[in-house]
């Protein structure tokens, strides 16, 4: 083989490298995407089929999960059950680095609240907001990408934090009169 075809290749192969990278970054922003309407519209089995087999989710206050059966379990528990009104989820900002078969990103997630629950029953409240960040790990399981590890806390207007060490009783938010 000459030089020139052995520069020819070897440039060839870089872009089948990076065209590789930027369909791996398109295909893991839409597993996101899937991941957060599936949140959205309640659709628990789909936001555990994100998941890999031997995935880890750590879900703010909701510990720990190993295992795609377990995470359902997190999410049958202590989701479903709970989780009623219908908030909308957005992301943004995503920052992804693939390599080969593993990827890493993490994004930035916006929860419009819209609805609260009162001793009244539900209420209806257009404005509050929460926002987060996902750090996530990938892998890419027989050709399509699937969440190896998922960690996410909410960051403001207050942080998960923050929240649990509140005292029993507090309330979220509540202005600090010592401090005034």
């Amino acid at each position: 083989m000459t030089n020139n075809n052995a520069e020819l290749l070897e440039r060839l192969e870089a872009m089948e490298r990076k065209l590789d990278e930027l369909s791996s970054v398109r295909e893991i922003e839409r597993l996101q995407q899937r991941y957060l309407r599936d949140l959205s519209d309640r659709n628990w089995e789909g936001l555990s089929e994100a998941y890999a087999e031997d995935a880890i989710c750590d879900i703010r206050q909701h510990g720990r999960q190993q295992g795609r059966e377990s995470i359902k379990a997190m999410i049958s528990s202590d989701l479903a059950p709970v989780v009623k009104s219908r908030d909308a989820y957005m992301l943004s900002s995503p920052d992804i680095t693939v390599d080969g078969d593993t990827a890493y990103g993490e994004f930035v997630w916006h929860r419009f609240v819209c609805e609260f629950r009162t001793s009244f029953g539900m209420m209806r409240v257009w404005g509050p907001w929460s926002e987060g960040i996902y750090k996530v790990h990938y892998r890419r399981i027989d050709g399509e990408w699937k969440i190896s590890d998922l960690w996410t806390r909410v960051i403001r207007p207050d942080h998960d934090d923050e929240v649990a060490e509140l005292p029993e009783g507090a309330v979220i938010g509540e202005l600090d009169r010592t401090r005034v």
